[in-house]
C-alpha cells in the first residue's frame, strides 16, 4: 500500500442534523439527556454540538481536528464512519479497542457498506478503494463487520440497521434494548390521560391534587407496562413528592388507582407486554443470544406477572417458534393481516406492509420480522417490507416520494434467513398500489389513479412494485 497519499481529514462531512449512528442511538433512547457521550472520531464535531444543544453531555477527540481534546470514558461512544476510512488494516483494529475500552455502557460502530455507493472507476488499494480526493474507503459487508467486532470485543454486536451494530457491555442493558426495540411504537401511545372520572368526597382529591405529578407517574407506568411499578421503577423526585407530603407509596398506589388508571386501558396493557415478552424471547431462541438469561429486574418483574414463572414464559415462548416453521400458519397470519387492511398480498403471495404498522402485526409475523431484523438492523429513511416466509426472506425498501401517487424506490435491503446474510442492491422501483400497502379508503383519489395506471401500462392488479 505505497505510492499514495491517504488524507482521511478530508472524509469528516459539514452536517446540520445528526448523523445517522447518532440519530438511531437518539430514537432508541440509548443517548438521552443524562447519559454522558463521546465521540471518538468526532470530525467537525456536528454531533456533538447537537446532542449538546438538546441537554446530552457530550465530548469528542479526532486525530485532525481535535487532537489536543482528552479520551475518557462515558456511557455510549460513538465510533462513527471511522473504521472505513483507516487504510491500515492493524491500525483499524486498535481504533476499535481504543473506542471499546471508553464505552461504559456501549459502543455504537458504524461504517459504509458493500453496495452502498458504486465503485465504478475508484482505484482499488489495499482491501478498499482510492477515491478522487485521494481518501480511503473500504465497505464492509454485513457479515464481515459483525464477525471483527465479536473477534475484536468478545461480545455479540446488536445491528441497527445495515452497516451499523451495538456493543453492550452488560447482558441486563442489551435485553432491556431487545425488548423496547421489538416492541414497536405501540407501548409509547399508552400514556397517563388527563381526564379524570369524577370523585366523591370520601376519595380525598385534596391528596390526588397535591401528589399529581406522582399519580401520573405511576399511572403512566401502568398504562406501558400492564403492571403496577416496584418502588425503585418511579423517578426519585416522585419519592420526593410522596416523603413532602408524607404519603407511603402503597397509599399512593391505591390514588393512581382511584384517579388515573383506566382498566380497560391497563388490561389491554397487560396483554400487548405478555405478547411483547413472548416475542422478544422465541427471538431470543432463535437467534442463540448470549445475554437471554440474564433480564433485567424490571423484565423478571415483567414476567412473574404475566406468565407466573420463568418456566411457563420459555414454554410459551417456543410456541412462537414452532408457529414460524409452520408455513401454512405464516401464510394464514399474512391473509388475515392483509384482510385487516394492514397490508397487501403481491403476485407471488408475499406480504408488503409500510413498515410503521409492523408492529400491529400478529405476533409469528413480528418474529418474522425480527429475525430479520436481528440481522440487517432498523433503517432510519421511511419504508415498506415485503415479508417471503415461504422462502424465509424479508426485503426492506426504502422510498422517495412518498406523498407522490406512485413513490419510488431506488435500492432494497433483502435479508436472507436461509443463509443469514443481507444484501443491498440497486433495484430500482415503483409503488403501483399505494393505497393497498398504506391502508387508504376504498373511494380514494389514490385508488383511482392506480386503476388508470394499469390500464396505461398494462401492469396486472396483484402487482404492488413494478420493476424500471
Amino acid at each position: 500500500m505505497t505510492g499514495a497519499t491517504v488524507h482521511r481529514h478530508r472524509t469528516a462531512m459539514v452536517r446540520h442534523t445528526l448523523s445517522q449512528p447518532m440519530s438511531l442511538a437518539v430514537r432508541h433512547r440509548m443517548v438521552r439527556p443524562g447519559v454522558t457521550v463521546f465521540d471518538y472520531g468526532c470530525g467537525q464535531g456536528d454531533d456533538l454540538r447537537a446532542l449538546g444543544a438538546a441537554g446530552v453531555e457530550a465530548v469528542g477527540w479526532d486525530p485532525h481536528f481535535a487532537p489536543e481534546a482528552p479520551r475518557h470514558d462515558a456511557e455510549i461512544v460513538n465510533l462513527g464512519f471511522v473504521l472505513n476510512v483507516i487504510e491500515d488494516p492493524v491500525e483499524r483494529v486498535g481504533a476499535l479497542k481504543g473506542a471499546w475500552a471508553l464505552a461504559t455502557r456501549v459502543l455504537v460502530v458504524s461504517v459504509m457498506i458493500v453496495g452502498a455507493v458504486p465503485v465504478d472507476g475508484l482505484r482499488r488499494f489495499g482491501d478498499g478503494y482510492l477515491t478522487a480526493r485521494g481518501t480511503f474507503q473500504k465497505y464492509f459487508q454485513q457479515a464481515e463487520l459483525k464477525a471483527m467486532l465479536y473477534q475484536v470485543t468478545g461480545v455479540e454486536p446488536v445491528a441497527l440497521a445495515p452497516g451499523i451494530f451495538a456493543l453492550f457491555r452488560s447482558p441486563e442493558d442489551e435485553q432491556d434494548f431487545l425488548l423496547e426495540r421489538r416492541r414497536g411504537r405501540r407501548a409509547s401511545t399508552w400514556t397517563y390521560r388527563a381526564d379524570r372520572p369524577a370523585r366523591t368526597a370520601a376519595e380525598r382529591p385534596q391528596l390526588a391534587d397535591r401528589i399529581a405529578k406522582a399519580i401520573g407517574a405511576i399511572a403512566s407506568f401502568a398504562l406501558e407496562r400492564g403492571r403496577l411499578p416496584h418502588p425503585d421503577e418511579v423517578p426519585s423526585d416522585v419519592h420526593d413528592l410522596l416523603a413532602v407530603e408524607r404519603v407511603s407509596f402503597t397509599r399512593a398506589i391505591e390514588a393512581s388507582h382511584d384517579a388515573g388508571i383506566d382498566a380497560k386501558l391497563y388490561a389491554r396493557a397487560a396483554s400487548e407486554r405478555r405478547e411483547d415478552l413472548l416475542v422478544h424471547q422465541a427471538l431470543n431462541i432463535l437467534n442463540r443470544s448470549h445475554t437471554a438469561a440474564r433480564p433485567s429486574p424490571a423484565m423478571v418483574r415483567d414476567i412473574r406477572q404475566h406468565f407466573g414463572s420463568q418456566q411457563q414464559f420459555g414454554e410459551q415462548a417456543l410456541e412462537y417458534l414452532h408457529a414460524l416453521a409452520d408455513p401454512q400458519r405464516t401464510v394464514t397470519a399474512m391473509q388475515r393481516a392483509s384482510d385487516a387492511g394492514l397490508g397487501t398480498i403481491d403476485e407471488d403471495g408475499r406480504l408488503v406492509i409500510d413498515s410503521e404498522r409492523v408492529a400491529q402485526l400478529e405476533g409469528v409475523l413480528r418474529c418474522y420480522v425480527g429475525c430479520a431484523l436481528y440481522l440487517s438492523g432498523d433503517i432510519e429513511q421511511e419504508h415498506i417490507v415485503r415479508l417471503d416466509p415461504l422462502r424465509r426472506r424479508t426485503t426492506l425498501f426504502p422510498l422517495t416520494g412518498r406523498r407522490q401517487p406512485f413513490p419510488k424506490t431506488l435500492t432494497s435491503i433483502t435479508i436472507d434467513l436461509k443463509r443469514q446474510d443481507v444484501i443491498v442492491r440497486n433495484d430500482p422501483r415503483i409503488l403501483v398500489r399505494k393505497a393497498d400497502v398504506f391502508g387508504m379508503g376504498r373511494r380514494s383519489r389514490q385508488r383511482s389513479a392506480e386503476v388508470e395506471h394499469r390500464a396505461a401500462t398494462g401492469i396486472g392488479e396483484a402487482k404492488v412494485l413494478a420493476k424500471t
